[in-house]
């Protein structure tokens, strides 16, 4: 067995300066280990005799055992002190006899800690009257590994210094990035910096101050919630300072970074590249989004002096829903500003999704390495992620939610928004969770919305160019309200890799696709206006209003704003003269139901309601919201707060409106007061008047031959109080559905029978002798 002799003169061989170690515990072992070892002996030695040796030298030894160095007099002692404690064990059998060199040869190989036969197996009762003997063993240990890394490339070592350098870190919180990630990279370190108890989280400071040459006010600093060590997400969230009982309680890199600073990088741009990567160049033009050309404008000037200026501070915020190209607009903002765009990704190497705190420490990392470069920008993709909302922040506070993925501490996302040296892109699918006080911080803020029908026609001709559609068939889908740029996109792609084995017409596989895609994504199709089957006349509405239709239908189109209730029994044609009001006016009709506005979670009821009226105004159309009374509803009768709010917010996007809002009910007498003072016109409808019922008759029982009318016929009518418009309407349905004409009697008698089954007529009791 070979011998390592450390000496400052070979032939002075007292037990001061000679140290004794096997060679086998250099060969076993890798540069990153002996880090480990000398860490955890400078940090025992700096505690001294705080340590608890005798009961935690094991887990001391598990790390540094190999790394060892022996003074010449602490193993005669130890060769000693075993001799006389193992003299009856076989395996110590003539461990008097040997040398100090063949005792080590014999019993100084390290195994486990559960090895009888190897010294360390002893030391924790060695240590019980010899304690010096082993921090003086820890002390030339760790000075002996020193000498030994002189000249070592250490791959960890060399990360952190690239990533400080960035980062502009100081040495001290350098040398804690290096502590944090040795216990996080060697797991049995960990155990020894949970070994090592203080009293106080001061205490802890002192001894880290010493192992990195900084005061204790600087490392309590760095090491505090809040500060940018945590901020950057390079450690995780301190505790706070009165939960300090161990030096691993600040010992706590972030999960993630350890792999990328073992990572082997030819450069700084070349670890830079895991935290940022050069943005793809954008496949759409500006004329792609000539529904914010003007916007479009304005950002390329703003970006363009920003980067030739490098301006700090300079943020700009594109939202919208999803598959609308926030993106691929980002991109081309870049490209018209003539500036080079760096993404900030959402993965890592692995393909592993980041957290929010991975992304914002990436942020950070790529603000430092492109400060300074000219015509450079940044993109960073789901703000969401990053910037929780104060309403998270509240529930986490009861233990509801978990925030380890965003980021915290206002002040630094505050501080990030006005002091980037790198203007940013930010991008999110909504903004109503994030704090106002971040959103105020943006220079430029562009809701990016589903584009209207002329530019979604032109999207999808250009997605669908290579397949065999008809230009119906692209003027349909454009009709679509919902349809987005990333949806016609898929559904191409989906066609052009199905297409050769299946038989189907393309547009029925685009049609398929775009179905399915809507139900995954829950959205419902688009309200359509019901096929008409009775001849459509204002003569036929019995109305109660001091103006005529045809007044008011005049004012509106010369106004194109109003809000008007329509109110009265089911039937009674309110819905039918809203269409009517849409078509003379020649607007879309926009139509909700209480089931497309409602929702289980709360808050998002009135999200959809204020959704709706801006849609309508966006869209320029006749909006009608059939059965309003479930959200205008008598706020005094009330139960549940939501039900108030939601009332409030119906009431407020009414007053906010410029359109035409059409609301029908059946329980007029439910809706609130406000409610009824924000209508302009307020029509009941009423069941039809007798010479109503025998117009309508005339026209859809005797295709308007008043001849065939007969007098008892006529008698019945009179007698049909109720009947409505809707009651001609269901009879007509019905000959639709058995494909055959009814004859005037047979059209009388659907029509007594569905007039028998009304409430009113079949609750009716007649008087006296009356019968």
């Amino acid at each position: 067995m070979d011998f390592t002799r450390f000496a400052d003169d070979d032939r002075m061989m007292d037990d001061r300066t000679t140290l004794l170690r096997a060679s086998s515990g250099v060969a076993g072992t890798s540069p990153l280990d002996w880090m480990c070892a000398q860490f955890a002996l400078r940090v025992v030695c700096a505690l001294g005799p705080r340590f608890n040796l005798r009961s935690n030298i094991n887990d001391v030894l598990t790390v540094s055992a190999q790394e060892m160095v022996w003074p010449y007099g602490v193993v005669l002692r130890v060769q000693r002190f075993l001799s006389a404690r193992c003299a009856d064990m076989p395996a110590w059998k003539g461990a008097a006899r040997l040398s100090p060199e063949e005792f080590l040869d014999r019993h100084g190989q390290w195994n486990s800690a559960f090895d009888e036969s190897a010294l360390f197996y002893y030391l924790d009762e060695y240590v019980k009257y010899h304690a010096k003997d082993m921090f003086a063993v820890f002390a030339a240990s760790s000075a002996a590994i020193t000498a030994r890394l002189d000249g070592e490339r250490v791959l960890l070592v060399r990360n952190i210094d690239m990533l400080s350098h960035v980062l502009n870190l100081p040495e001290h919180e350098r040398k804690l990035l290096l502590f944090a990630a040795l216990a996080k990279y060697k797991r049995d370190l960990r155990a020894v910096m949970v070994d090592c108890k203080v009293a106080h989280s001061q205490e802890a400071f002192q001894i880290l101050a010493g192992l990195t040459g900084a005061s204790p006010g600087d490392i309590a600093v760095s090491l505090r919630p809040g500060s940018r060590l945590e901020t950057l997400n390079l450690i995780e969230q301190p505790l706070p300072e009165n939960s300090v009982t161990d030096l691993g309680d600040l010992m706590r890199l972030s999960d993630r970074l350890l792999h990328v600073l073992l990572g082997n990088y030819a450069s700084e741009a070349d670890m830079m590249a895991v935290f940022t990567r050069p943005a793809a160049p954008p496949t759409l033009g500006t004329s792609d989004y000539p529904h914010v050309e003007a916007d479009a404008r304005y950002l390329t000037a703003l970006m363009a002096n920003a980067t030739r200026q490098n301006a700090t501070g300079v943020n700009v915020l594109i939202y919208g829903p999803p598959g609308t190209g926030k993106t691929e607009f980002a991109r081309l903002i870049a490209r018209e500003a003539e500036c080079e765009l760096y993404e900030v990704d959402c993965f890592d190497r692995d393909g592993n999704s980041l957290s929010g705190k991975d992304r914002y420490r990436s942020l950070q990392v790529s603000q430092a390495f492109l400060r300074g470069r000219p015509r450079t920008a940044l993109l960073f993709d789901e703000v969401e992620d990053v910037f929780p909302g104060s309403a998270r922040e509240l529930m986490s506070l009861f233990g509801q939610e978990d925030t380890r993925g965003s980021v915290n501490g206002k002040a630094w996302v505050n501080q990030t928004l006005e002091q980037n040296p790198v203007p940013v892109i930010w991008i999110s699918n909504s903004i109503r969770q994030i704090d106002p006080a971040y959103l105020r911080r943006f220079q430029f803020h562009l809701e990016l919305k589903i584009p209207p029908p002329l530019v979604r026609e032109n999207i999808i001709r250009k997605h669908l160019g290579g397949l065999a559609v008809s230009d119906a068939f692209i003027a349909t889908l454009a009709a679509r309200k919902t349809l987005t740029p990333a949806q016609v996109q898929s559904a191409a792609r989906f066609v052009e890799l199905a297409r050769p084995d299946v038989e189907e017409p393309v547009e029925a596989l685009i049609l398929r696709q775009l179905e399915h895609a809507d139900r995954a994504m829950g959205l419902q199709p688009e309200a359509v206006v019901r096929p008409v089957v009775t001849h459509y006349r204002l003569d036929n509405l019995n109305l109660e209003t001091r103006y005529a239709v045809n007044k008011i239908v005049q004012a509106l189109g010369a106004r194109k704003r109003g809000t008007l209730c329509f109110y009265g029994p089911p039937g009674t044609g309110k819905t039918a003269l809203a269409e009517h009001i849409a078509a003379e006016l020649d607007l879309p009709l926009m139509i909700r139901r209480a089931s497309d506005l409602m929702s289980k979670y709360v808050g998002e009821t009135e999200q959809q309601i204020a959704a709706m009226f801006a849609r309508a105004e966006e869209d320029g159309a006749v909006l009608l919201l059939d059965e309003a009374d479930s959200f205008m509803q008598s706020r005094q009768q009330a139960v549940r707060n939501y039900e108030v709010s939601e009332v409030n917010e119906m009431l407020q996007g009414m007053e906010r409106f410029n359109g035409i809002f059409i609301c029908t009910t059946n329980l007029f007498d439910r809706i609130d007061e406000a409610a009824l003072r924000r209508f302009s016109f307020k029509i009941r409808f009423q069941a039809l008047k007798p010479a109503q019922r025998i117009s309508m008759f005339v026209d859809e029982a005797l295709d308007g031959d008043a001849a065939n009318m007969t007098d008892a016929i006529r008698r019945e009518l009179d007698g049909m109080d109720c009947l409505t418009p809707g009651d001609f309407a269901t009879v007509k349905r019905q000959c639709v559905v058995l494909g055959e004409a009814l004859t005037p009697e047979e059209f009388l008698a659907q029509l007594r029978q569905e007039h028998a089954v009304k409430p009113e007529v079949r609750h009716h009791k007649p008087l006296g002798f009356i019968q």
